[in-house]
């Protein structure tokens, strides 16, 4: 049978790791942000100085070349050179085309949640009243009973956005 003091030579306490070990890791995390830090330094824009001024345009000589692009638009599907269909697009994009040139909305790029949600109730107007004859056959659409209604529209939001 072993004795007490046989066995406390058998077992020995716990190992501690090197010190070497802490300090390889604390290395490695420094040089992964270093590296981050160092990619997002050397690859920032530097010609940004801050955000770009916006120029408010000649809003009377933009409105009227809007509405002369409506009065074409609406003289092309009346001639039967564009379809009540593709007239609606036009009409969409022509007065998308006059609100982004006149404001700061991004209003070619927004959806119509997106111009609600911006509160810009004739724009949102205007362009639900074009979206069904614009996204769904002329059948279901009803593009030509709409047309009409759409050029009243189109007409009355680029006379009144200011």
């Amino acid at each position: 049978m072993l004795a007490a003091a046989d066995l406390q030579e058998e077992f020995n306490g716990p190992v501690a790791y090197a010190d070497r070990w802490l300090w390889f890791a604390l290395l490695g995390l420094f040089l992964v942000a270093a590296y981050y830090l160092g990619v997002l330094w050397f690859t920032r824009d530097r010609t940004a100085t801050g955000p770009m001024p916006w120029n408010r345009p000649d809003v009377p000589s933009a409105r009227q070349q809007h509405l002369a692009r409506i009065d074409r638009i609406e003289a092309a599907v009346r001639g039967g050179e564009v379809t009540a269909r593709d007239g609606h697009q036009q009409l969409s994009e022509t007065v998308r085309s006059y609100v982004g040139a006149v404001s700061t909305l991004p209003a070619p790029t927004m959806t119509l949640s997106d111009l609600r949600r911006e509160r810009a109730r004739p724009l949102a107007d205007a362009i639900e009243l074009m979206y069904p004859p614009e996204f769904a056959p002329d059948d279901i659409g009803e593009a030509q009973e709409r047309f009409d209604q759409a050029v009243y529209q189109a007409r009355r939001l680029v006379a009144s956005w200011n």
